[in-house]
Formats: structure tokens, C-alpha cells, sequence
């Protein structure tokens, strides 16, 4: 029985849970509503003198209403959440608390488009440009990254399902078998290798949604932030997979160093053991 199983069999629990909880992030309303891939600030919108009469009375009216925000007047949400498979959008109170107020359905291979979202959301007649953001710059930015967006999806699932099957074959781990132990290494690895990828996409992609928010629509108090507890939670789950595909390693080629180790110590007493009988038949020859 190979009792040390239970470590990486506790390994590939947590980096399951971690990854079914960061993919399943956004589910429901202030469901983990902090591990988001990026959020999106627009409760600090502040636009002047767009030359449009209609829409400069409503910023001026939002200017100095104490309780409603200049998006909330435009009709925006104070925020937007974003998550591998859906994104929420919600209020922040006067003592700067959010709230969700709505999530999309979760879908594979989901995509946000903050120019669609935005535009579909404003006051009917205003547009982004109305407000002096360069969506044409924007909107190529984020084109570039849905692609990236679908691909870390995939590679979460891979990853997950990997992950899960050495949770099983882990078990297993308490036999002593070379061949179970070289499975389990394997299965590790790919759940290494795919969860690897999805965090590294996300991380990547998270940052760059961020940058471009921050550069086209920075200079009206719009501001995009990445989650830290996502960064933790799904560099946690790569970190622990490592672990375990490091121990699996080490159990199958070790075990086939001490198979070797014995079936040369075996054929060396083997070896040993002629010459002496040998010998003695001798002595009993000349003892005749």
C-alpha cells in the first residue's frame, strides 16, 4: 500500500475545486462575484461640452445630483463584471458597496464586446463617440482576444477533466503498480499543461481588456481592474498540479529503478550460488 497517495490525491481535489469554482465564477448574482477575469468602473464617468445640446443638459443635470451618477443618467451600470462564461453588471450605494443587479446566462465559448454592451445600454441617440471614445481602436482591441477568450474556455475544461480523472486513478495510487502510478503521471501532466494555458490566457487576456479599456476610455473616468482572487484561485490550481505531477513522476520512474536494483541483485546471488555448488560436488569426487 502506498499510504503517501493521499497527498497528491489532496492536491488534485483542490486544484479541481479551485478551477470548477473560477470557471462556474459568476453564476449566480454575488456568486464569487470577485473572482472576475476583469471588471469594469464606470461610476466615475465624467464627460463635458460634448457639442450635443440634448446630451450636455443630462450631464449637467448628472453633475450635481448627489445620489444618481453620470452613467446611471446615460443609463449605464455603475460596473461590469466579467467571467470566463458570462458577465454581470450592478450598482455601487453611497457608501461604496456593490450590488449585482443582473448576470447573463453562462454559455461555453462565451465573448464580451464592451462597445456592443455600452451602446446597447446608453440613453437612445448617445453613442460612445458622443462621449469621445475612440471605438474603432477599441473595438479592434477586443476582436483580437475573442479568439483567446474561447481558447481558455477549452483548455479550462481539458484541464478540469484531467484533473478529475487523477482525483480517481489517485486512489488507485494505493496499489503498489507501475503501471497506475506512470497513468497517474500522465493525467497530471495534461492537467498541468491545460490549466496552465487557461490561466495564462486569462491572465494575458484579463490585462489587455484592461489596458485597452484603460487607454480609449481612461481619459473619460472609466478605469478596468483584474481580479487578484482570480490570479490566486487559478495559479493556485496550476501550482497544486505541479505538485502532484512531480510526485507521480518520481513514483513511476523510482519504481522501475528499484525493479532493476533487485533483478540485478537476484541474478548476481544466482550467479554466486553456481561456483559453490560446484565446488563442493568436487570435494564429495575427491572424498571417493
Amino acid at each position: 500500500m502506498r499510504f503517501s497517495a493521499i497527498v497528491p490525491i489532496a492536491l488534485s481535489i483542490a486544484a479541481f475545486i479551485l478551477s470548477m469554482l473560477v470557471l462556474f465564477a459568476g453564476r449566480n448574482n454575488g456568486f464569487l462575484g470577485d473572482t472576475y477575469v476583469t471588471k469594469i468602473d464606470t461610476s466615475n464617468l465624467n464627460v463635458s461640452n460634448t457639442g450635443i445640446s440634448a446630451l450636455d443638459n443630462i450631464l449637467d443635470s448628472a453633475a450635481q445630483d448627489i445620489v444618481n451618477t453620470t452613467a446611471s443618467r446615460l443609463g449605464l451600470h455603475d460596473f461590469y463584471k466579467v467571467f470566463i462564461m458570462n458577465y454581470c453588471e450592478g450598482e455601487r450605494d453611497s457608501n461604496d458597496n456593490e450590488r449585482i443587479t443582473n448576470c447573463t446566462k453562462q454559455k461555453g465559448m462565451f465573448t464580451f464586446n464592451p462597445v456592443g454592451v455600452f451602446e446597447r445600454e446608453l440613453l437612445q441617440g448617445v453613442t460612445l463617440r458622443d462621449l469621445g471614445v475612440n471605438t474603432q481602436d477599441l473595438d479592434t482591441a477586443i476582436n483580437v482576444l475573442k479568439v483567446a477568450y474561447r481558447t481558455m474556455f477549452v483548455t479550462y475544461c481539458i484541464g478540469i477533466t484531467a484533473a478529475g480523472i487523477a482525483i480517481i486513478l489517485g486512489f488507485l495510487g494505493f496499489i503498489e503498480s507501475r503501471l497506475i502510478a506512470c497513468s497517474n503521471w500522465m493525467f497530471a501532466v495534461i492537467s498541468f499543461l491545460f490549466l496552465g494555458v487557461a490561466s495564462g490566457i486569462g491572465t494575458t487576456t484579463g490585462v489587455k481588456i484592461r489596458d485597452a479599456i484603460n487607454r480609449e476610455m481612461g481619459g473619460i473616468g472609466v478605469r478596468a481592474y483584474i481580479s487578484k482572487r482570480y490570479l490566486g484561485m487559478t495559479w493556485a490550481a496550476v501550482i497544486c498540479m505541479l505538485i502532484v505531477t512531480f510526485f507521480w513522476c518520481g513514483a513511476c520512474f523510482s519504481r522501475r529503478k528499484n525493479r532493476t536494483h533487485h533483478k540485478s541483485a537476484d541474478e548476481n546471488q544466482l550467479a554466486g550460488s553456481g561456483p559453490v555448488g560446484k565446488k563442493k560436488r568436487s570435494w564429495r569426487r575427491w572424498g571417493h
